[in-house]
């Protein structure tokens, strides 16, 4: 495991809010976000009677999250550009929600699409 490989995931300890930061400063050195799919598309879950997609800052820690009912779901890596272009205006649209950087037991915060892209384009 690489060093960025061992902060990224030893964020998961972190609260929430600090995993956020974390994730807005990451994904903007990396150009890119990382997604969950299999098959059948990317991972959605469900969280109240809202839609959600988990969305993390590195490989790493995505594919750290496959376990449990996530097991063979596969890291997906979506370009920044793609993500505020397509993926978060389809999201909004679609009123879907963005759980950011979900820890092993898939606690995170979740925001609009509108509002982590006006995070994101600050």
């Amino acid at each position: 495991m690489t060093d960025t490989a061992k902060n990224t995931t030893a964020l998961f300890g972190e609260k929430s809010e600090t995993r956020y930061e974390a994730f807005l400063e990451m994904a903007l050195a990396a150009e890119q976000v990382w997604v969950l799919k299999d098959d059948e598309g990317c991972l959605i879950v469900t969280s109240g009677d809202e839609e959600c997609l988990p969305v993390w800052p590195s490989e790493d820690a995505a594919a750290a999250c496959a376990i449990a009912d996530w097991k063979g779901l596969e890291p997906l890596a979506v370009s920044l550009v793609d993500w505020m272009e397509k993926w978060l205006p389809g999201m909004e649209k679609d009123d879907r929600v963005v759980a950011v950087f979900p820890n092993l037991a898939g606690e995170s915060l979740v925001v609009s699409a509108s509002e982590l892209y006006a995070e994101l384009d600050a």
